[in-house]
């Protein structure tokens, strides 16, 4: 399918709102431009690793919809989007399809991040004040990468991420969002793919559970259980503050619906090697997730 007046509108608006948030960001016009450019890089590696196997497999597929959000939304943008407008040929297609996104988007948020971090400053935290500033979440990748460039930290300073690791940074969330195992998101598809119908909607309500108590965090559980004289007696370091966020997202899985369509051949393998391309993947999603992104 070829591109539309949507597609272009909507990619020169998103292009426009992530401007406007990597300017406010740092304060300048070459903030805004880095961190437009390099997440629409990132985002658009994403959706074009599934628009190219789509195609490959002759599947009805359009080109991304990117999705403008105008500030204070601090990214300026929602992410992207594809259309898949036929049926998937076959689980091993599926499969493609579905880890492609993940893979590209993770390949160009690598050299974004590596960049970005060495562009960014060590302040001591006293230098930011009183002010009510937005704290990220580390993921495993995020905190590789950290350590390799910058070194360790020393006690009472903090990194100053510039627009462009932060445009790393909410790739690597992107990329870990996409990938939990439910409904039809590419977690979903790897899911699928790999196993049947009753697995993939185990997983799935399984996956949605997981996040509502990420999103409640397990100390207000334990405090309002306590309050009726129920002891777990949970371990100090599972105790923790969630995001709300997560009950969000949850919420919205919920409406997008956990079961999957059907491929045209069912096949019951798709083979050694996809087999270990989805162990990779799903180290990736383990690398890129963090239980609370965002916090004040």
């Amino acid at each position: 399918m070829q591109l539309t007046k949507t597609h272009i509108i909507l990619f020169v608006a998103t292009l426009i709102t992530t401007f406007l948030a990597g300017y406010l960001q740092g304060g300048n016009i070459v903030s805004g431009i880095s961190f437009s450019l390099s997440l629409l890089f990132i985002l658009g590696s994403h959706e074009m690793g599934h628009y190219y196997y789509g195609r490959k497999y002759g599947i009805l597929i359009t080109p991304p919809y990117f999705i403008p959000v105008p500030p204070p939304f601090i990214a300026g943008t929602m992410g992207a989007f594809i259309r898949i407008k036929s049926q998937i040929t076959s689980k091993r297609a599926l499969f493609d399809i579905g880890v492609a996104g993940p893979i590209f988007g993770i390949i160009a948020a690598i050299p974004v991040l590596l960049i970005g971090i060495k562009l960014s400053q060590i302040v001591p935290v006293e230098n930011i004040g009183e002010a009510e500033v937005i704290n990220l979440g580390d993921s495993l990748i995020f905190s590789f990468f950290v350590d390799m460039i910058l070194g360790s930290i020393e006690e009472g300073h903090d990194i100053f991420l510039h627009p462009v690791a932060f445009a790393g940074w909410i790739g690597l969330f992107v990329t870990a969002l996409n990938l939990i195992p439910s409904g039809q998101l590419d977690g979903g598809h790897l899911v699928y793919s790999l196993f049947n119908k009753k697995i993939h909607s185990f997983i799935s309500h399984i996956s949605i559970i997981s996040i509502i108590i990420l999103g409640m965090g397990t100390e207000p559980i334990v405090n309002l259980l306590s309050s009726f004289n129920i002891d777990l007696n949970i371990p100090e370091h599972f105790l923790f503050q969630g995001w709300l966020g997560w009950v969000i997202w949850a919420f919205l899985l919920v409406i997008m619906g956990t079961k999957h369509p059907p491929t045209i051949y069912e096949e019951s393998d798709i083979g050694t090697k996809r087999k270990i391309i989805a162990v990779i993947t799903i180290l990736i999603f383990i690398g890129s997730f963090m239980p609370v992104p965002f916090s004040l």
